[in-house]
């Protein structure tokens, strides 16, 4: 093969390539930007007696084969912010059975609640009580709170996702 020809065919193939990466990069969006990662979301909570309500665009996440403190766990992470109000979920379901755990933090009236019910192989203290159970609907799901934050708070009500996107690992991968 002359030179002219194998520099022919690698032309057309990056070519082919580019094309193909344009056509599977969604029209407008440049290179490099990430995916649009909001659904709709629905919190109906009560925080330390103010009410937190949304109907809007947040990001939820799920990944199927997480861990937590090297114990494999399902993932699912709610995480929604206007303002100064914010509601940030993580769920974990342990493929164990050994128990639900969570991470809330729910910030609004001018004040910040927190509870971690996550036990660590060395004993870490739950910061907070309670329980957040999960029921799947379609390709969402609704979380139901019922716990006492770090401050003596309650937190009670509900967090619907109406479907769940990819969960991207710490660190960007």
């Amino acid at each position: 093969m002359k030179l002219s020809s194998t520099v022919g065919v690698a032309l057309c193939g990056a070519f082919l390539f580019a094309s193909v990466a344009a056509a599977q990069r969604p029209v407008g969006r440049a290179p490099g930007t990430p995916l649009d990662d909001k659904v709709g979301v629905a919190i109906a909570l009560q925080a330390g007696g103010d009410p937190y309500q949304f109907n809007g665009q947040a990001t939820c996440t799920h990944e199927p084969r997480g861990y937590i403190y090297m114990l494999p766990a399902q993932q699912w992470r709610v995480e929604q912010r206007e303002g100064r109000r914010s509601v940030l979920l993580t769920f974990w379901r342990p493929a164990t059975g050994s128990g639900d755990m969570f991470n809330l933090l729910v910030t609004t009236g001018g004040k910040t609640h927190h509870i971690d019910t996550v036990k660590t192989k060395n004993g870490g203290d739950p910061q907070g009580s309670g329980d957040v159970t999960f029921t799947t609907a379609g390709s969402g799901g609704t979380f139901t709170v019922k716990a006492t934050s770090v401050n003596g708070a309650t937190i009670t009500g509900t967090i619907r996702c109406g479907g769940f996107r990819a969960a991207i690992a710490e660190g960007g991968h």
